[in-house]
Parts: C-alpha cells; sequence; structure tokens
C-alpha cells in the first residue's frame, strides 16, 4: 500500500510530522514551545534561499519562453488564458469563504500582537523597490517577480548572449533545485517543531476549522470541475466540445489524483487531446506550457489560504486585501507553481507580502499537502479546457486545408 502512495509519499510524511506537533502542542504545551527554535532553523533556512530561488527560477522559465515569440499570437493565447483560468477561481473562492467563513469565529493565539494589515495598502511599495538592494529581501518578494519577469523577457529577447546567460540559469537553477531538495527532507522536523509551537497555545476548536476550510474548498473543487469545466468547454468547441471533454476527461484526472503531478499526467493528457480530436499542433505547443502556467486549482487554493488566515488572525478583509488576494493567487498559479520547491515558496509568498506572522506558515502548510490532490485534478482537467478554448482562438491558422471548413 505504501508503494500505491509513492506520489503522496513526501506529502504525507509532512501531515503525519504536523499532525504529531499539533498533538504535542495541545498535550505537552511547554515541551512544545521548546522546540520552537528547531522550526525557527528550518524556516530561516527557506528565508536565506527564498530571493535566489525566486530570481533565477522565473528569469530562466520566462527567457525559455521568449524562445517561443515566433509563435506569435498562440503564445498570447496560452499566457491570456491561463491568467483568466486562474483569477475566475480565486475571486469564486474568495467571495464563497467570505459568505461562509470556515474560522467561524475562532481566534489563533499568538504569543506576538497582529497588526491589521487591511488597513491600508500601500501598492508602490508592494510591487517596487526604490534600490536594488530592496530586490535582495524576503520582504519583497512581489517585486522580485516583477523584476524577474522583465529580466526574463530581456533576456530571451537578447539573441546569442541571451541563450548563454539563459543556459547560465539553467544551470544555476539545477543547483537550487539539489539545495531546495536537500531543505525538503527535513521539512517534517522543522515544520511539525514550529506548528507544535504554534499550537501550544491554542484552543483545540482551532483543529475544526482545518476541516471546514478544507470541506469548502472540496466542495468549490467539485462545483468548479463540473460547472466550471462544462463553460469552458462549451466556450472552446460548443456543445460538441462539452460532449467531447467529458469523454476523454476521467483518465487525466485519475492519472493526476494517482501521480499528484501535472508533469507526470502530461502523457495521458496529450494522448486525452487527440482522443477530443483537437488540432494537434495547437495541442503539442500549448499543453507542454499550460503544465507549468495554468493551475486554477492552486490559485483556488491560494485564495482560500489568505482569507482563512485572515478570519483566524481577526483581520479587516478589505477590498485592498480582496485585489491583492487575487494578485497573489494569480502569480502563485502562473508563476510560482512552476518554480521548484513552489509548495512552500506559495505559503513564504503569502506571508511575506501580506506582512503576516511567521506562526501561520505551518498552518497553510496543512492546508496545501491535505487539498494538493483536488488541486492537481483541477490543474490537469482544465488543461485539456484551456487547449479547447485556445484553438477556438487560434484554430484557422493551423487548420489542415481540408478540415478548414469544420472550423
Amino acid at each position: 500500500m505504501w508503494n500505491a502512495l509513492g506520489a503522496y509519499r513526501s506529502s504525507i510524511i509532512l501531515l503525519l510530522a504536523l499532525i504529531l506537533g499539533g498533538v504535542l502542542g495541545f498535550g505537552l504545551p511547554d515541551f512544545a514551545l521548546s522546540l520552537k527554535p528547531i522550526g525557527q532553523i528550518f524556516l530561516n533556512l527557506l528565508f536565506m534561499i527564498i530571493v535566489p530561488l525566486v530570481a533565477i527560477s522565473v528569469m530562466s522559465s520566462i527567457a525559455r519562453m521568449t524562445d517561443l515569440k515566433k509563435l506569435g499570437a498562440i503564445l498570447v493565447s496560452i499566457m491570456v488564458v491561463s491568467i483568466l483560468m486562474a483569477i475566475i477561481p480565486a475571486v469564486g473562492i474568495t467571495l464563497l469563504a467570505l459568505s461562509f467563513d470556515p474560522a467561524q469565529g475562532v481566534t489563533l493565539d499568538l504569543a506576538e500582537s497582529v497588526e491589521n494589515t487591511g488597513a491600508s495598502m500601500d501598492f508602490v511599495s508592494l510591487l517596487t523597490t526604490n534600490d536594488f538592494v530592496g530586490l535582495l529581501s524576503k520582504s519583497n518578494i512581489l517585486a522580485l517577480i516583477i523584476m524577474s519577469v522583465i529580466a526574463g523577457i530581456a533576456i530571451g529577447q537578447s539573441g546569442e548572449d541571451g541563450r548563454k546567460v539563459a543556459d547560465l540559469l539553467d544551470s544555476l537553477n539545477t543547483v537550487i533545485m539539489k539545495i531546495i531538495s536537500l531543505l525538503m527532507t527535513i521539512a517534517p522536523i522543522g515544520l511539525g517543531a514550529y506548528f507544535a509551537a504554534t499550537m501550544a497555545s491554542q484552543d483545540t476548536e482551532l483543529v475544526i476549522t482545518f476541516a471546514r476550510a478544507v470541506g469548502l474548498y472540496l466542495v468549490a473543487t467539485v462545483v468548479y470541475l463540473t460547472l466550471g469545466s462544462s463553460i469552458y468547454a462549451w466556450l472552446g468547441g460548443g456543445w460538441l466540445g462539452v460532449k467531447r471533454f467529458w469523454a476523454c476527461m476521467l483518465e487525466p484526472a485519475i492519472t493526476a489524483l494517482g501521480t499528484s503531478s501535472s508533469l507526470a499526467t502530461l502523457p495521458v493528457t496529450i494522448r486525452c487531446a487527440a482522443k477530443m480530436q483537437l488540432n494537434e499542433q495547437i495541442a503539442e505547443i500549448s499543453l507542454p506550457l499550460l503544465v507549468n502556467l495554468n493551475k486554477g486549482g492552486a490559485a483556488m487554493i491560494t485564495a482560500l489560504k489568505i482569507v482563512f488566515i485572515y478570519s483566524l488572525l481577526g483581520l479587516d478583509f478589505n477590498v485592498d486585501i480582496f485585489m491583492l488576494t487575487i494578485l497573489i493567487s494569480v502569480l502563485s498559479a502562473f508563476i510560482i507553481g512552476g518554480v521548484p520547491g513552489g509548495a512552500f515558496l506559495g505559503e513564504i509568498f503569502i506571508v511575506t507580502t501580506l506582512g503576516l506572522p511567521l506562526e501561520v506558515i505551518p498552518i497553510l502548510v496543512v492546508l496545501g499537502a491535505i487539498t494538493d490532490a483536488a488541486s492537481t485534478v483541477v490543474n490537469v482537467v482544465h488543461d485539456l479546457n484551456a487547449t479547447q478554448i485556445i484553438q477556438r482562438i487560434n484554430g484557422r491558422h493551423y487548420a489542415k486545408p481540408e478540415s478548414i471548413e469544420n472550423h
């Protein structure tokens, strides 16, 4: 059985460590508090690598994408469709979570007071810094991502010199991946210890809030996969597109559930695109890119995490925070989802961008680990929907002469 659950092994180990940490926190609070330095060391190690991780990974991926600029309209449509398919679920689950608060009045009791980050938002400071040194701070991750995207575009458009830089970035990215891999081996110990210290002073009702949040996400996922997928399929191919989608989507959905990986499911997704009679050229161009860019499931859980943690901390979720939640969710889906170690990077991105206390990171990790399988299914299934829509937009430019009359 353990071999059958191989794809989820790391998530299961992490969840077990967090559960053990929670039990220690509730049962032996004094001992749990003594474990906090262990967790702090692990988080500090992550913080030390986050700036080069974001900069190198984002620049590298963007530089490779701009090599495809000759594809023109199809590449633009892939990016636009991916962004829209991240915004829609993020907005939907944010409104749902605000209407049915999963925290239900339970408040997270932290040693340090939490400032009401919703009082005002300085978007200029969030999006930019006034010097280069500011980009080297984990507190300015959003500005770093923006500059890394710009740098990646510049590298991709710099000809031979740009290719040399892109090759160097790929090599550096390999090293960064290895560093992250090494750090993740101690993640269960570090996060388990930190979670134990966080839970030491909390009410046991906090555990119930996790169940509510996960239940809300699963309900939203089922609705989005049924209703949302049907609408996307109709937009991409009318009622025939809906029929073909539902006839073929089960295989990639089950594969995604079994592997917990969009990339591992890609061969199955490509085969299903052929069964749906999608244009071969468009599918072969779109699907490998959509694996990294189109992550509506990741956008959904990111948005839910933010609403959930704001409710637990008793912070005001105003219009500024709503807009920032959607922005963070889209970036998590569109960029961070393709970065090695992106799962932990997403939690850090939320905390540093919104100025939240570090104690909430294990809570966010718990939600992410439990909902990972459902998120992956959404990501994979909607890659097929996105390909349908992209074909609808660009199909006539890629249609075979004898099939033009069918479009």
